[in-house]
């Protein structure tokens, strides 16, 4: 008859085992016995707890209990349990398109459209730069008439909207026209293929300004700013607008790359462009700028969109004294997150540092504060990017800032 062991000695035996093929290890193995100690309460009573809803529910509920769901959401409400908002789970259905969109490789054919009660057609209200549909000719305040043969009704918009929004893969048939009366002899059709490098900077320039909008942080997003920084040379450009206003990413080596096109090599604090620390006060990463550096100076545009790298750039660059910020405060994500695969194929995303910029003060759940405030209304950043240049009442005045007029 086999007896069960109580936990408690199965941990203390293994300690004694661990002990005695290695005595230099003595107080490491006890301070580790210790912890758990101390933790096997608290994870027995958090188990008890799930075992008494399992048993009540499987005893008492109505519905069929589908356990893999049910692994699924433990698993999310775990990491939600932390209350921070850059944890979370990723399915394993979910990771490959994860692993996308931190790439930069967007879903679908680039285009936003919605059903128009006027006209009972999808009228274009937004084409993506550098996607299929702009490179085939479609642009906003287009109609579409038909997706892969099927005709646009109210029943069935929804449907046709996903099929030219939601795959990485495939091709998608689209029929449409310029005009909303339909006639025969003007409709057009194209194939696009699904799935496209998003355009994460654009880069002009007027006079000796220029202007460059970065709206996330991929990893082409470095190769795409340097374009813009020889555009700029070849123009004479000799100062910038930077705008990452609504950037999101939080790839902070790719935060650093471009920062360290920009500064020269640090020469306070510890010289580095960020510094990653962990719970413990541990550095965990460091990353240095080099000796090159930009002659122009800047003026960098920021809002509370913008978040984590791009807070970084906006911190970094006034730190080595080359940009001047204007806009408003920024969301205050400072913090490193890391991918921790799982043996199902899904993923758990992890705050495991908080980021120290080059000479500042950690910004997490502060933000970057500007030099100079200018506050604007969430309708007007929603059309960030948007917009015409001309009717963007920050960009004016960090250019007559620049211009001195």
């Amino acid at each position: 008859m086999s007896k069960k062991i109580p936990i408690g000695i199965t941990v203390a035996l293994l300690v004694i085992a661990i002990v005695a093929s290695s005595a230099a290890t003595f107080f490491t193995v006890i301070h580790r016995y210790n912890e758990l100690l101390v933790d096997l309460p608290q994870k027995s009573e958090q188990y008890i707890r799930l075992s008494d809803v399992d048993e009540l529910v499987r005893r008492e509920y109505f519905g069929r209990v589908d356990s893999e769901k049910i692994d699924e959401s433990l698993a999310r409400g775990y990491l939600s349990g932390l209350g921070d908002s850059y944890c979370y789970y990723i399915a394993p259905d979910e990771y490959e398109n994860y692993t996308n969109l931190i790439k930069g490789k967007l879903p679908g054919v680039g285009i936003t459209a919605y059903f128009d009660m006027d006209t009972s057609l999808l009228l274009i209200s937004d084409v993506d730069k550098g996607s299929p549909a702009e490179i085939a000719g479609i642009s906003k305040d287009m109609y579409i008439t038909a997706v892969n043969g099927k005709e646009v009704t109210i029943e069935e918009h929804e449907e046709l909207l996903s099929l030219m929004s939601d795959k990485y893969e495939g091709e998608v048939r689209i029929t449409y026209t310029d005009l909303p009366e339909i006639d025969e002899t003007d409709l057009k059709e194209v194939k696009l293929s699904c799935g496209y490098i998003d355009v994460s900077c654009d880069y002009s320039h007027d006079g000796n300004i220029g202007y460059i909008r970065i709206s996330s942080f991929y990893e082409n997003t470095v190769d795409v700013f340097r374009s813009a920084v020889s555009y700029m040379q070849e123009n004479t450009v000799t100062s910038v607008i930077l705008d990452l206003r609504n950037s999101s990413g939080v790839d902070l080596d790719v935060a650093a790359e471009i920062i360290d096109v920009i500064v020269p090599v640090g020469n306070e604090g510890t010289g580095a462009i960020f510094t990653a620390q962990n719970a413990d006060g541990e550095i965990v990463k460091q990353v240095s700028s080099d000796a090159s550096s930009l002659n122009m100076s800047f003026v960098v545009l920021v809002n509370d969109r913008t978040e984590c790298a791009a807070e970084l750039v906006a911190c970094d660059l006034r730190d080595f004294g080359k940009a001047v910020l204007f806009g408003e405060p920024t969301s205050g994500h400072g913090t490193l997150q890391q991918i921790f695969t799982l043996e199902d194929g899904g993923a758990v995303t992890l705050t495991v540092a908080e980021i120290k910029p080059y000479i500042s003060e950690s910004f997490d759940e502060k933000g970057v504060s500007p030099d100079v405030e200018i506050l604007t209304t969430e309708a007007f950043k929603n059309r960030i990017g948007q917009m015409d240049l001309e009717d963007d009442e920050q960009y004016q005045r960090a250019y007559s800032y620049l211009s001195g007029k």
